[in-house]
């Protein structure tokens, strides 16, 4: 039983390593030659976990082989566009103007009930109100609303908004984030000034602390059921 126990703990380690080495599209979106080395490679992890006969290298050795193929199939993806369309096809286009392209729909073997389904999934309940549906190459369904129905931006309002960016996290659950901290150009003196102004002495009291680009500070302490979120930077100081 304990070597069943270790030869498992061994494969799902070289099976979570390969799919790290593959990147982490590999998660969220998957192409087709992808889709085939995640499922061969769960193959390939699953015999040996059972026969305790089987030498784990036969599992891992595999898992191997197919991590530098991707390697490389990824690297003629990037450098030759030719073979990258080939390899994974291209956009689809199955509604245009509002109006439903068959031969589209024929070629990628799409129904009218999966179109229906993605413009649901959309949110749009309404098919007069789809301007284009674009099939993409990992398989996500895709649906823009016409201009008529799309949500009003500040653009249309012709409104100044101010620059919104992503929040810097300076700590998290008492470490302070250095990288993050040397990306704002701020030192660690001026953090512990700042938490120390909301009664924080010490920063392992701090269960949550960021900046956003309003030059906006939000902090939590440890154990506290309120944040506090205070002005600590002039907009035109925040460099991230």
């Amino acid at each position: 039983m304990l070597t069943i126990f270790v030869r498992s703990v061994l494969l799902y380690a070289a099976s979570l390593l390969a799919m790290r080495a593959m990147g982490k599209r590999e998660v969220g979106q998957l192409q087709p030659f992808e889709l085939v080395v995640v499922i061969m490679i769960a193959e390939l992890a699953a015999t040996p976990m059972g026969g305790v006969g089987i030498p784990l290298l036969y599992g891992i050795l595999p898992m191997a082989a197919l991590v530098v193929c991707h390697g490389i199939i990824t690297a003629l993806s990037m450098r030759s566009q030719r073979f990258r369309v080939w390899l994974s096809g291209e956009p689809t286009v199955l509604m245009r103007n509002g109006v439903i392209c068959e031969k589209q729909m024929r070629k990628t073997a799409m129904d009218l009930n999966d179109l229906m389904e993605a413009i649901r999934t959309a949110g749009i309940l309404d098919p007069s109100e789809v301007g284009t549906v674009v099939l993409e190459p990992g398989g996500q369904v895709n649906v823009f609303p016409k201009a008529d129905f799309r949500s009003v931006s500040a653009n249309d309002l012709h409104l100044q908004v101010p620059r919104e960016g992503l929040p810097l996290p300076l700590v998290l659950d008492g470490v302070i984030q250095h990288e993050n901290l040397n990306r704002a150009q701020l030192t660690e003196n001026w953090l512990r000034g700042k938490a120390s102004a909301f009664g924080y002495s010490d920063l392992s009291q701090v269960l949550f602390l960021c900046l956003n680009t309003q030059g906006e500070m939000l902090i939590q302490g440890k154990g506290k059921t309120k944040t506090d979120q205070v002005s600590v930077l002039d907009v035109d100081k925040v460099v991230w």
